[in-house]
């Protein structure tokens, strides 16, 4: 049974004690198992993109339209009516209704015939996603005290890695030999097992201030106008915005990239996204995290100065990444640059959340998502997908090189700003 607020459960104190107990490390894995299956859902489309768009005559600006618009546009509008619920009541039961309804999503997808059904069904994959985003992220925000939160959302990563990495090379195999339509089917069976699982994660007591539990009472209006008086706020808003652009648009693309330009088969796709990328993607999380908690016991700035810094050192590997030729040079590349843009993703997050305020951290967030994902798609994956068809078409597969490229450079934009935030660092901005 789940509860809303068990009294068994103490609340974190601020040194951390206690913080990583048995339900608190339940949680977390269960929590990251889930975050694991929805990287890896993302990533079906992205490893499966030339024959899907192939079997359904699809074009590049088609497919990226399915790949972004249709899951990214979604997926935010819906966060943010999950997010209000989430900060009003328990969080469990929607994030478990919500695997369960996208993974019955991905096994439908297996059955698309045409361009239309698959843009239907990704949408309705990113709005199940939605449910889990924000809400996941803030009940973490409760399970560890302040000085914890970036290792506990890094420790989300640990087990979303293993499961990236022994979905996706199993994936990669199935799509090799049975096809991408097999793959559908098998990515949706463990939610079978996991959804009653969920049941057993109870939940922490909420953000307390006084010893009392805060309730968000604050309307989406007010909230909004004490955040646009928040430069810290509105900087954080525009770097993960930035970053996210990289992140969703060269994500989208990197299998196409592979078997296009490097010529790479489905199978050898999937081990080097999930054997190599997946490890990468856990070191850099970690590191991240560990990191900037252990750092931010010093200068509370370094909770914006390394996100911001790793964005800005995974530009110029994404474009080793993309240029270079010897395995060996673009291969460790591709792996760096997963685990500095996508490792920075766990700071941001948090950072998101603090400069939120208490009450509002997940519909901070759910906004932070959604006005990002829709810049995101705006210029992310779907502006790739129109390059290759038009200004580099001429390239023939080498397009994807120059578009990709193109995008690569938000990265670093996002973690200029990230960076400009720490100027605005106040006592507000401390609270998380």
């Amino acid at each position: 049974m789940i509860h809303d607020r068990p009294a068994a459960i103490a609340t974190p104190t601020s040194t951390g004690t206690g913080d990583f107990n048995i339900r608190t490390l339940w949680a977390l894995t269960m929590l990251g198992i889930l975050f694991g299956f929805s990287m890896v859902d993302r990533l079906l489309l992205s490893l499966n993109l030339e024959p899907i768009k192939h079997e359904l005559h699809a074009t590049d600006t088609q497919m990226s339209l399915a790949t972004g618009m249709a899951f990214f546009m979604f997926n935010a509008i819906a966060s943010v009516p999950f997010a209000r619920f989430a900060d009003r009541n328990a969080r469990m039961p929607i994030i478990a209704l919500g695997f369960a309804f996208y993974s019955l999503v991905t096994a439908c997808m297996g059955m698309v015939g045409s361009f239309t059904q698959l843009f239907v069904a990704r949408a309705l994959q990113g709005a199940g996603e939605a449910s889990g985003q924000a809400p996941a992220s803030a009940l973490v925000n409760d399970l560890v005290s302040p000085r914890n939160r970036r290792k506990a959302l890094a420790g989300l990563r640990v087990f979303g890695a293993v499961v990236v990495m022994g979905m996706t090379t199993l994936l990669g195999y199935i799509n090799e030999f049975y096809g991408w339509r097999a793959a559908c089917f098998v990515l949706a069976i463990p939610a079978a097992f996991i959804v009653p699982l969920l049941m057993f994660v109870r939940e922490p007591v909420r953000d307390t201030k006084a010893g009392a539990p805060v309730e968000p009472r604050v309307s989406l209006r007010d909230a909004w106008r004490q955040w646009r008086r928040s430069p810290a706020f509105l900087l954080v808003l525009v770097g993960f915005a930035f970053s996210l652009v990289t992140l969703q648009a060269n994500g989208a693309w990197a299998a196409a990239f592979l078997a296009r330009v490097r010529e790479m088969p489905p199978s050898e796709i999937g081990a080097l996204a999930g054997l190599a990328r997946g490890p990468g993607l856990l070191a850099g999380s970690l590191l991240g995290g560990w990191l900037t908690d252990r750092l931010s016991r010093r200068d509370h700035r370094w909770r914006f100065w390394v996100p911001g810094i790793m964005l800005l050192l995974g530009t110029p590997c994404e474009f080793v990444y993309l240029t270079a030729d010897p395995y060996w040079v673009f291969a460790p590349a591709y792996v760096l640059t997963g685990a500095l843009i996508m490792g920075s993703n766990v700071c941001v997050i948090a950072i998101c959340m603090d400069v939120s305020g208490e009450g509002l951290r997940a519909t901070g967030l759910a906004v932070a998502l959604l006005l990002s994902n829709l810049l995101a798609d705006l210029i992310g994956p779907t502006s790739i997908g129109l390059m290759n068809d038009t200004i580099f078409a001429s390239y023939g597969v080498l397009a994807l090189r120059y578009s990709m490229a193109i995008v690569a450079c938000l990265a670093a934009l996002g973690g200029i700003s990230i960076l400009w935030a720490a100027r605005f660092e106040t006592e507000a901005t401390r609270s998380g």
